[in-house]
């Protein structure tokens, strides 16, 4: 798998654990745009990543820094205005949102660094539908090419000293931990 399908993967499977309202999870093709075409399953995330600069670090390794665009998507026909008999219903989106964000702000995985969020707007040409779009900046290493032939193995040994547990400082010093080996 290549390697922003490995990442997509890992987000994707995390804000489907995380986020137990959502229904559709897919890589942004510009669904929304087509709508009157492909029929979006709601509420759902589409994510896509957008530029990224890529540096060599040398065997074939390289790291790619950019943004990972993530787009919330929900139906809402209430009515938002100050008054509405339905106003509180019209701003559940909110909650959607600020869930999924919780979700991503933060998310480290195998190949990309924590998700920071620098981004985010309401995308208002949608109908009755509710977008809203954020960006996150990442890293990523992409390994996929890396030459193994010139990788050496490394068989490392942890140094382990003990130490009584009087010698330590008291504020450190917790009796029930599984981490002081009694002497």
């Amino acid at each position: 798998m290549s390697i922003k399908g490995m990442v997509f993967k890992e987000i994707s499977d995390h804000l489907e654990a995380q986020v137990e309202e959502l229904i559709y999870i897919d890589k942004d093709r510009g669904q929304i745009e087509k709508e009157n075409i492909i029929m979006v399953p709601k509420p759902a995330v589409l994510i896509a990543f957008m530029r990224f600069e890529w540096s060599d670090m040398g065997n074939g390794i390289k790291v790619g820094k950019g943004i990972v665009r993530v787009r919330v998507i929900c139906e809402n026909y209430a009515e938002s205005y100050t008054g509405s008999i339905d106003q509180e219903l019209a701003l559940a989106f909110f909650d959607l949102n600020e869930k999924v964000d919780a979700a991503l702000e933060g998310l480290s995985g195998t190949k990309f660094s924590e998700l920071k969020k620098v981004a985010d707007e309401d995308d208002l040409d949608h109908n009755n539908v509710i977008v809203t779009v954020y960006e996150y900046e990442a890293t990523i290493t992409d390994d996929t090419k890396a030459d193994c032939s010139k990788m050496i193995k490394v068989d490392a040994k942890p140094i382990v000293k003990y130490t009584a547990k009087e010698n330590l400082p008291e504020k450190q010093v917790n009796i029930q931990s599984d981490f002081i080996v009694k002497m």
